[in-house]
């Protein structure tokens, strides 16, 4: 008996290398012309089936697994299986002022009924939008025949249409689903994601997801909520949505409008928050997790699986308990929370997430959100290069990597829990041109604070890393060789431009910034803790600032920047100074 080999390549040369082989080895076809037209059109026709069958087996287990499914459909399944409703679309959000003519109208109010339509303009395209719920425009004090209403709008159609109990299969695969609305033979049901506390009478319904980006309506069985009969009419209506690419509306226009004679309409919120369905990856990583926390959060881990899943425009998230703060809020978990399209969170959103929380959670935990705040990055970076490597200029190379920083800050930091490890930064900088020899970066950490202006205030502020403390200050020596752990951009305190700096003995001061020579102009307005990098100033009155915020930049002992739990670290293109160096020179 002829031996056969071990099968360890199933392309196609490999396969029809090892059918020559194994023929050449029979008495029968040891002399044959295996280059010959027909010996050669028979091996490629059994090495073509060969590697056919092999890709296909190889393809059809691969999606019988969801770590390695590559088909969305597949995948979906895997997920179904595991209890997991993958996101689907959600129409981004708008919000406008409207001011409706409206001579000898009687009433001092008017409705505006749900599902009003308006029209949306972004570059060349136009988009729907509705009202999900009725506004009341109330007259104006300043003209009688205006009437204001401020609104908020969605993107997207409204569909409606009928289902039977045989045939729940909703028919668009566009669908937000948070805008599902359900009425059997008239009565409203109510959508759950679970059965928890469900009876069989409750008039409640499911979603399920299905092949092709669809959804499907699933109800009780009469035993987690009623189920029903083949004779009910059952009504869905719901919003079909262009998703992320009605993002960044900035003009509305409404049409006819009852006995109205005009309308302005003032965006005060640019459409935002729109997002395509989830995709593969993010199935893949959440669905597992969904298993694990089984609609209740406990862990820290569960709050945020649970919420990424259920709000997929949560771009950051960190949740910490109430005893890690200053002072200690026992009982309660804090969850910081920023959003795509922003900085921070909306009032409404954070509504939203307390809602979707509210079944959830233990009885005695209370979830506090607080919207994300921000620690930037004064970045200096210099880099040297060597001209004889490289055709650009100076400035070009200074372009790119200005770019690479806001690149870098977009992949790697820009959340939670993220370090700024400048041995990293600078390896990314180096790899950018091979003209480039070295890169020296110099980063400081900076906490931005927006005070109510005339209002006496005590900010406190926290870097959570240890500071320089420097030499303490001296009158006699003046600022000019004076390197403060602290220093801010300036503001009016008493009629004063000043900014703050610390002393090196932990007191704060201001310092008097209107001219070329700076003095104190009080000595003592707050303490530093030098080794935790804390920072609380007392009874400021600030009446004016330079630029949008008072800038706080910190002069700390490690050179990577480790940010505390409420803050995300963020490298901005006005914190960028790139300076470029020839080798030559």
């Amino acid at each position: 008996m002829t031996d056969i080999s071990p099968i360890t390549n199933l392309d196609f040369d490999g396969t029809k290398a090892e059918l020559k082989k194994f023929l050449k080895n029979q008495v029968q076809f040891k002399d044959f012309d295996y280059e010959g037209a027909n010996m050669n059109v028979l091996l490629d026709i059994l090495s073509y089936n060969t590697f056919y069958n092999s890709y296909y087996y190889n393809m059809a287990i691969s999606e019988m697994f969801l770590d390695s499914a590559s088909q969305r459909n597949s995948v979906i399944s895997h997920a179904k299986e595991l209890n997991y409703l993958p996101t689907s679309r959600r129409s981004a959000r708008a919000t406008a002022t409207l001011a409706i003519t409206y001579p000898n109208n009687p009433s001092n109010y008017f409705n505006i009924p749900e599902g009003t339509a308006l029209i949306g303009r972004c570059g060349n395209k136009t988009y729907n939008l509705l009202t999900d719920i009725s506004y009341s425009a109330i007259r104006s004090t300043d003209n009688e025949n205006v009437f204001l209403a401020d609104i908020e709008i969605y993107e997207g159609r409204k569909i409606t249409e009928t289902l039977t109990s045989r045939d729940t299969l909703l028919s668009n695969d566009n669908i937000d689903t948070r805008s599902i609305m359900l009425t059997v033979n008239g009565t409203e049901y109510t959508y759950r994601t679970d059965i928890t506390g469900v009876s069989a009478i409750d008039k409640v319904f499911y979603l399920q997801a299905e092949n092709d980006d669809k959804y499907s309506i699933q109800f009780g069985k009469d035993r987690f909520g009623a189920e029903p009969t083949i004779t009910d009419s059952i009504i869905v209506s719901y919003r079909v949505t262009a998703g992320a690419a009605a993002n960044g509306i900035t003009s509305l226009t409404l049409g006819a409008f009852g006995g109205a004679s005009s309308i302005d309409i003032v965006v005060t919120a640019p459409s935002s928050g729109g997002r395509d369905a989830e995709d593969i990856e993010s199935i893949r990583a959440f669905a597992p997790k969904s298993t694990q926390i089984q609609e209740r959060a406990i862990t820290r881990k569960d709050y945020e699986t649970l919420l990424r899943s259920r709000f997929p425009n949560i771009q950051a998230i960190s949740v910490y308990g109430g005893d890690e703060v200053d002072p200690p809020q026992f009982g309660k978990v804090i969850i910081s929370v920023d959003v795509v399209g922003g900085e921070g969170v909306a009032d409404y959103e954070i509504a939203n997430f307390k809602r979707f929380l509210q079944d959830k959670t233990p009885l005695t935990i209370e979830p506090i959100f607080i919207t994300a705040k921000f620690e930037f990055v004064d970045t200096n970076v210099t880099v040297t290069y060597d001209p004889q490597l490289t055709a650009k200029s100076p400035g070009q190379i200074q372009n790119e990597v200005n770019d690479a920083l806001i690149t870098y800050n977009n992949q790697y930091l820009n959340d939670f829990n993220k370090t700024l490890r400048q041995s990293r930064l600078a390896a990314y900088l180096d790899a950018l041109d091979p003209s480039i020899v070295s890169t020296d970066i110099f980063t400081q950490p900076i906490i931005e604070y927006v005070p109510d202006l005339d209002v006496s205030a005590s900010p406190s502020f926290s870097y959570e890393a240890q500071l320089i403390q420097p030499y303490p200050f001296d009158e006699d020596n003046g600022f000019e060789s004076f390197q403060p752990a602290i220093s801010s951009t300036r503001f009016v305190v008493e009629n004063n431009l000043v900014t703050c700096k610390d002393d090196g003995n932990g007191n704060m001061m201001l310092v008097v910034a209107d001219g070329n020579t700076e003095r104190v102009f009080k000595p003592s307005i707050g303490t530093v803790d030098y080794q935790k990098g804390q920072i609380r100033l007392i009874d400021l009155t600030i009446s004016a600032f330079v630029g949008k915020s008072i800038k706080f930049t910190a002069n700390t002992s490690n050179k990577d920047i480790v940010p505390p739990k409420d803050r995300i670290i963020v490298i901005r293109g006005e914190d960028i100074n790139v300076t470029v160096k020839s080798l030559e020179s």
